[in-house]
């Protein structure tokens, strides 16, 4: 159980390690390298023969825990006296191992999810980065052409501005004039 427990320890690291924001850099070679460990054929033998050995145990705990739970191996125990203590140090060690293998189990399959999460998410982050350094490359080398033409999109914005201020003020005037249609009342714009 010492082994299963340090692997439990080396995994809470782990995933602690992983979901830690961690500068780009040391997440991308973080990543790089456990996708790289997954690819090994001798991990991937090693991990399935850790996983399968981890469930037979799990289960093994589960069927000592369906033993102990009936209530008649307690009562035929109880008029042994001294047996029962053993009988409940026996269901606690096969609680904490079902608890311990368990947790281990799930870490495993966490684990591999946020691994593929976070590859995901820095092949989005690398193909930003690309994308970004291209863009500042193409804007610190603007030719003539392309001065002029920022220049006249420019030119088309501040049209576009005043052609917005002459609407305005239009519908401004549109307003009064359909205000002033109904003297008996008072109108508002809020009416």
């Amino acid at each position: 159980m010492s082994i299963v427990f340090g692997i439990l320890v080396f995994e809470m690291s782990y995933l602690l390690l992983l979901m830690v924001p961690l500068p780009f850099a040391i997440r991308q070679k973080l990543v790089n390298g456990s996708v790289k460990l997954n690819q090994s054929r001798n991990f991937k033998s090693a991990w399935a023969f850790t996983t399968f050995v981890l469930g037979l145990q799990f289960v093994d705990c589960l069927q000592k825990l369906q033993k102990y739970s009936n209530s008649e191996s307690f009562a035929s125990a109880s008029q042994f006296g001294g047996a029962r203590y053993d009988q409940l140090a026996s269901k606690f060690y096969s609680q904490r191992n079902l608890y311990i293998t368990g947790a281990v189990l799930y870490l495993e399959v966490s684990i591999v999810t946020v691994v593929t999460i976070l590859k995901k998410l820095v092949l989005k982050e690398e193909s930003y980065r690309a994308a970004t350094n291209t863009q500042t490359s193409s804007i610190a080398g603007h030719t003539d052409s392309q001065k002029e033409e920022a220049a006249e999109l420019r030119k088309l914005i501040k049209q576009k501005e005043t052609d917005i201020a002459v609407l305005k003020k239009q519908l401004e005037g549109a307003q009064k004039q359909y205000d002033s249609l109904n003297e008996s009342e008072v109108r508002s714009k809020a009416d």
